[in-house]
């Protein structure tokens, strides 16, 4: 689903895959990047990966400080402690604090929706399939629809919980 297309790409028109790849995303992206940098023209699989040194706060500073639009799931970008009409000591110009911490009013980070690793750790309320049956209930409908070997992911996921001792909510 991801490297694929890219190999397939770079074979097809011999042109090098462009991608947003950050190498703070795990260890062995930075391990990747620290040994061939942004652009991996002599490697065996030919990338050029230009955001390799952003972090996600740079990316989100970007987007805050030009107020570009972003996909409606993320919702918008704020400042970490930012509460409606209240003033922090930045907004009083009694300290200088550099740039804002910054997050997302709405989902952080996007993936496979109906993926559950990870599911157990997620607080009350702000589980995936909580949100997923308030954003996206026909996708949520699959919980009972989608099978393997048998059984619903619904399920699945009550075995866990009773046999595994998880809470994964949903």
């Amino acid at each position: 689903m991801k490297k694929e297309p890219l190999e397939r790409y770079h074979k097809l028109t011999g042109r090098v895959p462009i991608t947003a790849q950050m190498a703070s995303e795990s260890r062995l992206r930075t391990q990747v990047w620290l040994k061939q940098g942004c652009n991996a023209f002599d490697a065996k699989k030919k990338i050029s990966n230009p955001m390799a040194f952003w972090t996600e706060q740079d990316v989100l500073y970007y987007i805050w400080l030009n107020k570009l639009p972003i996909c409606s799931v993320y919702g918008e970008v704020v400042k970490e402690n930012e509460v409606e009409g209240q003033l922090d000591f930045e907004d009083l110009g009694i300290f200088d604090l550099g740039r804002p911490i910054l997050k997302t009013t709405g989902y952080e980070r996007t993936g496979c929706m109906l993926c559950g690793f990870g599911c157990h750790l997620e607080p009350k309320g702000e589980g995936r399939f909580e949100k997923l049956k308030q954003t996206h209930p026909k996708m949520y409908n699959l919980l009972d629809v989608c099978k393997n070997n048998g059984y619903t992911m619904r399920e699945a996921i009550d075995w866990i919980n009773e046999n595994g001792k998880m809470n994964i909510r949903y």
